[in-house]
């Protein structure tokens, strides 16, 4: 796992350059959607409030690594290795994605310009409050095929 301020993206040399500019290149008035960056990459801007850690699952994916941009809002993450997770909800090819159950964990908080990224090895929990409270989150997740 990574996490570190957008204007800092060019020290991780292991994402794809193609990446990191386009990633230079989002504002926070893009739409909601999925939005293509090649033929293997996609991004996809969400909107929603953030949900207690009650509500959260943890989740993984197998084909490709995540870099999740707080572009307004803030929002909590908690991520484990995957190793000894026990899986809640089958893996989804289609979807890439499987689901787990609540474990010991670590935390952190993403904050507007900061990213995370998070390897098919670790799973993740995320669109968490950062308090006790609901608030308005405008998050890209950059999907890169592994």
């Amino acid at each position: 796992m990574i996490k570190d301020k957008l204007q800092n993206i060019d020290k991780y040399l292991e994402i794809p350059v193609e990446i990191r500019e386009y990633i230079k290149n989002i504002s926070s008035g893009i739409d909601c959607g999925r939005h293509e960056i090649n033929s293997d990459d996609y991004m996809n801007v969400e909107c929603y409030n953030t949900k207690s850690p009650a509500e959260g699952l943890f989740e993984s994916h197998k084909k490709f690594t995540d870099i999740q941009i707080i572009l307004q809002g803030c929002e909590r993450i908690d991520f484990t290795g995957i190793d000894d997770l026990t899986v809640k909800i089958e893996y989804n090819e289609t979807k890439d994605i499987v689901f787990y159950e609540k474990s010991e964990s670590s935390q952190l908080l993403l904050n507007e310009g900061e990213f995370a990224v998070f390897y098919p090895y670790e799973a993740h929990m995320p669109q968490l409050w950062t308090g006790s409270q609901s608030g308005a989150v405008k998050k890209a997740v950059v999907k890169i095929k592994v």
